[in-house]
């Protein structure tokens, strides 16, 4: 069976195709994208690259997770996006994400699309072995935490 037949054959139960999921991402991943190059967005990210990578962490708890402080600086989160703090199994040192929800109907293969932000980090610095990973992350607060107080997520449990 060729790849593109075994895609087809994954999606033969669903009441859409491969492509309909396609476009919904793209049309919500298109979101995401407008959002995030948008002058204020952008304004805000160069606040940020401007701090330490220790700093930067609280910056998201005090900034961008606070509708007022958004809102002073004139970031105008669209509905069904969704700012929220994150973290992987690789120990990544993930700061937060934007996220939109895909429709409920598409669910029961795929909830939603983001875009992450990272601290900075050294590419050898994350492991790739499967086995670590696909390990439970940390909790996002607990990682934030850890990345203020400039503790290598590896070091944590």
């Amino acid at each position: 069976m060729s790849e593109s037949e075994a895609a087809t054959a994954a999606y033969s139960h669903l009441a859409y195709s491969q492509s309909d999921l396609q476009q919904v991402m793209r049309e919500h991943y298109a979101k995401i994208i407008d959002f995030v190059t948008s002058p204020p967005f952008k304004a805000l990210m160069l606040e940020m690259s401007a701090m330490s990578h220790m700093e930067r962490p609280g910056f998201v708890a005090d900034v961008l997770l606070d509708d007022g402080e958004l809102e002073r600086r004139g970031v105008v989160v669209p509905d069904g996006i969704l700012l929220q703090r994150s973290a992987f199994g690789d120990r990544r040192p993930t700061l937060f994400a934007v996220k939109h929800f895909l429709p409920e109907g598409f669910n029961d293969v795929w909830q939603n699309v983001n875009i992450t932000f990272d601290n900075e980090y050294l590419d050898e610095a994350v492991p790739r072995s499967r086995d670590v990973c696909w390990r439970p992350p940390l909790e996002p607060a607990h990682q934030a935490l850890a990345m203020a107080r400039n503790i290598p997520l590896e070091q944590q449990p």
